[in-house]
Formats: C-alpha cells, structure tokens, sequence
C-alpha cells in the first residue's frame, strides 16, 4: 500500500511540476519590465532546462531515423539504383547504421541548441514549436519581443 500510494505521489508531484510553470507567469506592465525580467528569470532557466530535457532525446530520435533512411538512400543511389532492392538491402546493411548514428549525433546537438534556445527566450508562434510541439509549441516563457 505505501509503494501504491509512494509512486501516486510522486506521479502527482513530477505532473504538476512539469505544468505548473507554464502557468506562472505574471502580467508584464512597461513601467516595471525590468523588474519583471529579474524576477522572471529563475522560471526562463527552469524551462531552458525542462525543454531541453525534452528536445534532446526527439531530436535524436527524429534525426537519427532521417540519418538512416539518408544513408541507405546514398549507399543505394551510388551503387546503381536508388529504387532497387539489392541496393536497398545493401545500403540498409551499410550505410543504414552509419546514417542512424551520424543523424543521432546531430540530433543531440540539434536538441540541445534548439531546447537551450527556445526554453529560455520562449517561441515566436503557438504554431511553432519543439520537435514534439510541447505544450502546444509555447514551451514555459513568452518570446522576448515588443509585442506582448
């Protein structure tokens, strides 16, 4: 029953942890907006670190899958026939595994830029977003601009 009630807890506690951020915020009046931005910056570092945390590994996954198709593509394609299945086979075996490594690679380093980047200063468009469109591509801050 404690473990039950342990892992509930702890599952209440990492959501709302996770969520709350997003609805911290307070009203930025101009007369106080660099007071605003002292106080507001724990929670730009707190989402720097969560979408971080979050496009990383997407962004490894989603460029390593491009990497392996890529690579079974140019081994194909320079051994005759990008389309043919002896080729196909041939690049999946060879240049599949370099590609999904290579394309992981970049993918950390993708995710890692994009997720430091856009935690901190937030997302130009609730259309735009990380790799997975967290929280509907607004991360945790609103973007750094005149428009707000």
């Amino acid at each position: 029953m404690k473990k039950v009630l342990s892992t509930l807890l702890a599952a209440v506690g990492l959501t709302v942890g996770l969520s709350a951020p997003s609805f911290a915020y307070p009203e930025r009046p101009e007369s106080a907006r660099v007071w605003y931005e002292i106080e507001y910056f724990p929670m730009r570092l707190i989402s720097m670190a969560v979408t971080t945390a979050w496009d990383v590994p997407t962004a490894m996954f989603q460029d390593a899958i491009k990497g392996s198709i890529g690579g079974t593509k140019m081994v194909a394609r320079n051994l005759g026939d990008e389309d043919g299945v002896y080729e196909l086979i041939a690049g999946g075996l060879t240049g599949g595994p370099v590609g999904f490594v290579a394309g992981g690679a970049y993918g950390a380093l993708h995710g890692a830029a994009y997720g430091v980047h856009h935690g901190f200063v937030g997302y130009p468009s609730p259309h735009s977003g990380s790799h997975s469109m967290i929280f509907q591509g607004k991360g945790f801050v609103v973007p750094y601009d005149d428009n707000y």
